[in-house]
């Protein structure tokens, strides 16, 4: 770049000139910078002077869709993702075109998978999903929970408590901000049944105590209103259909039980036979 005077032949000198390229002859350095992604639905301005930085000076820049610049790219302010090319013209003529990749990401949609309802089971499965150049992390943000690995998207959960837990699963692609879901485990007491009917119609035939894989080797006692045992199973696994321990059905009436696990408390209550 250069200022430069004229002097006449009276000797008579100008204003120093405005700042002029004056360009050597041959193709110029063009250098392309390719700028950084950004998230859907902004845009990049590739006219910036960061993306043809260390070119060399003085260049005009023009913005095209296509490498042999016969279609112009209109707004080169307010490019969307994609390919698109420039040419660095100097005042003599030269030029170079090279292309810019313009990088724009959509943000992730988090899913954290279905709700689950559980019977006295505190542990289970956890089945997010996760696109390509994206990160998750879950955390227990109601109950309890302790998840094996908090970064994957299929992991196990342990530990859940009572009731109702809630665990976010939180997304980035490390270009648009974090987005999160969230997934309600909700853990069922032992569910006990006050009546049985067997009578074979495949509907409360038999004793079922929703829950019991988790309560270990469960011992199953039986009484009748006096008081007297009329069934036992040590190893009990939902197979009482209301029979004495002789396999005798017992008269329709009110019995009362006790549930004896390995894990957890005793349960004590009341069964109704009907028939």
């Amino acid at each position: 770049m250069f200022t430069f005077r004229v002097t006449n032949d009276y000797g008579c000198t100008s204003l120093r000139s405005n700042v002029v390229t004056i360009s050597t002859p041959g193709i110029p350095t063009l250098i392309i910078t390719d700028p950084a992604p950004v998230c859907f639905p902004s845009t990049v301005d590739i006219t910036t002077d960061t993306i043809t930085d260390g070119s060399t000076p003085g260049l005009t820049y023009t913005y095209w869709e296509d490498s042999d610049c016969t279609v112009e790219f209109e707004t080169p302010t307010n490019a969307r993702g994609g390919i698109y090319y420039i040419r660095g013209t100097t005042v003599s003529g030269f030029f170079d075109i090279k292309p810019v990749v313009v990088t724009v990401v959509p943000p992730p949609v988090p899913n954290a998978g279905s709700d689950q309802v559980l019977n006295y089971i505190f542990d289970t499965q956890l089945n997010a999903s996760l696109g390509p150049e994206e990160r998750g992390k879950w955390q227990v943000i109601m109950g309890t929970g302790k998840i094996e690995n908090d970064s994957l998207p299929a992991t196990t959960v342990t530990g859940l408590s009572l009731n109702e837990n809630i665990i976010r699963w939180t997304v980035t692609n490390d270009v648009c901000q974090p987005v999160a879901d969230t997934l309600t485990i909700t853990v069922n007491d032992l569910i006990i049944p006050t009546l049985i009917t067997p009578n074979l119609d495949g509907k409360n035939d038999y004793f079922v105590l929703r829950g019991i894989a988790t309560l270990g080797r469960t011992e199953l006692l039986i009484f009748d209103r006096r008081g007297v045992l009329v069934y036992k199973n040590s190893e009990y696994n939902n197979e009482w259909d209301g029979v004495d321990q002789k396999g005798n059905p017992l008269p329709a009436d009110t019995y009362f039980y006790s549930i004896r696990p390995a894990n957890g408390h005793p349960y004590n209550g009341y069964i109704v036979i009907e028939r």
